[in-house]
């Protein structure tokens, strides 16, 4: 990818997304659509996730984060605009 189109994107996402298979799925799809990052659990319960990809990507990363999980319930999602890294991979942080 075009490293001038990137842009990295810090997320937090509240709800019933812990105990839900919720970091796994959003590797699963971050991997799927070529997002490089990490996501993580928080002790308030919400998961945190930094998101590197294109504009487009992007967009499709969190609509998906909000409205294609199985089990979970996203009440909220908020993003904030972050410098970027340059990630190799999507992990899951521990």
């Amino acid at each position: 990818m075009d490293r001038e189109n990137l842009r990295a994107l810090h997320i937090i996402v509240k709800g019933r997304v812990q105990g839900v298979g919720f970091r796994y799925w959003t590797r699963s799809l971050a991997r799927s659509l070529k997002v490089k990052g990490w996501v993580c659990n928080r002790a308030d319960f919400s998961v945190e996730i930094l998101a590197e990809a294109d504009t487009e990507t992007l967009g499709e990363f969190i609509y998906a984060l909000k409205h294609e999980h199985p089990y979970a319930r996203v009440e909220s999602l908020n993003s904030e605009e972050v410098q970027v890294k340059g990630y190799a991979d999507f992990r899951i942080e521990v």
